[in-house]
């Protein structure tokens, strides 16, 4: 039985999910080469599957797969920003990880589909739901079904949406006609590889993520140091090559209500994010996207933004974090954060630290800010 992919359309409408399209489970060989490239040139994370097979293979992830369903959940709000000036330094927060976070309605909205499928066909049909965490390329899978281009950052951008969008797959054993590619492309204006603070975007469609922001602030350990000024004030990911993007100017705003409520403010103050407490993050950014990383990892973050402010307020909060605080990671990058800011409040607390810090590595650093602290 060869389900039409109109009344699938039709389905996925009825639960508000406008841009659907359908691909083969066929792997995707014409991907291998780009694959191996980056897998050559060392631009593969450690948040990625390492089985190049896995990667384009949907039939090793779900036996018998015949096509794939894709998703576009759009997830762009309007920018409500706080007075620069207004209680105290402040951070930023990527567009994806200030409401619920996206994955929850994805695989919400792929289940829902399914269920549908299985009550207007009445088949028994095996299906896996992969989003984001998924070992196949997405955001190819989702240009081979119809939704969009692969722009020159890499994003999927979708003709209504945009690239801000989170992206779902369903791998079914049913037979659904497909979609067709879409012959939409960039303008090659070069806007995202100019605007890129640091130079992650190499050239069109190669992105080094070891130079990514994006990237770097969700990684585990120590922020590398040549890289925390470029951070400025972002606290998790980094929408900078979107933003100037020309197909992002005009997008249409999610219509997803659950997105609306600033579980992760846009702009968050950053010394109250310092004392957090276990309770307040699980009841608030730990149901953002951003909730993952943890808490240790975002307070990591507030602290390089903290130093980036150059703002004296913050030099008491980060002396306590510098004296007190039990964890390592949170002492080195305050040792840093203080002598960026400088001052001779600042520079007595890293003084303490060289001398007193039980781990040599946050010695180390507190020796190096306090040869470029004032």
């Amino acid at each position: 039985m060869l389900i039409k992919r109109e009344k699938l359309r039709e389905l996925s409408e009825s639960i508000g999910i406008s841009q659907l399209g359908i691909t083969t489970a066929e792997p995707l060989v014409h991907m291998q080469n780009r694959l191996q490239r980056r897998i050559d040139e060392g631009r593969v994370t450690p948040f990625e599957e390492k089985d190049p097979a896995l990667r384009l293979s949907p039939e090793q992830i779900l036996p018998g797969c015949c096509s794939i369903i894709v998703l576009v959940v759009p997830y762009m709000l309007k920018d409500c920003f706080m007075p620069a000036s207004e209680g105290g330094p402040r951070g930023l927060i990527a567009r994806c990880a200030r409401g619920i976070d996206y994955h929850t309605i994805v695989e919400q909205k792929a289940g829902q589909i399914v269920a549908l499928i299985r009550s207007e066909t009445g088949l028994s049909f095996n299906y896996r739901i992969l989003s984001d965490r998924s070992p196949l390329l997405e955001r190819e899978l989702a240009r081979c079904a119809g939704l969009g281009w692969i722009g020159e950052n890499c994003t999927l951008v979708n003709s209504r949406y945009g690239s801000f969008t989170a992206l779902g797959t369903i791998l079914v054993n049913l037979e659904i006609e497909v979609d067709k590619p879409i012959d939409g492309s960039c303008r090659h204006c070069r806007l995202c590889l100019e605007a890129c603070p640091t130079g992650a975007l190499k050239e069109p469609n190669i992105l080094d993520p070891r130079l990514c922001l994006s990237y770097l602030n969700q990684a585990a350990g120590i922020f590398p140091r040549d890289m925390r000024r470029f951070m400025e004030n972002r606290i998790y990911g980094c929408d900078r090559c979107q933003e100037v993007c020309p197909h992002n100017q005009a997008v249409d705003y999610s219509p997803f209500s659950e997105f609306s409520f600033p579980l992760f403010p846009a702009e968050p103050l950053l010394i109250p994010l310092l004392t957090m407490t276990r309770k307040e993050f699980d009841q608030t950014i730990g149901l953002t996207a951003a909730g993952w990383r943890g808490k240790t990892i975002l307070q990591r973050n507030a602290v390089i933004a903290l130093g980036n402010s150059v703002d004296q307020a913050a030099v008491r909060p980060l002396s306590r974090l510098l004296e007190n605080d039990p964890r390592p990671l949170i002492r080195l990058h305050s040792a840093w954060a203080l002598g960026r800011i400088g001052g001779v409040k600042a520079r007595y607390a890293i003084e303490k630290s060289r001398h007193n810090d039980p781990e040599a590595a946050v010695k180390e650093e507190a020796l190096i800010a306090l040869e470029f602290s004032k």
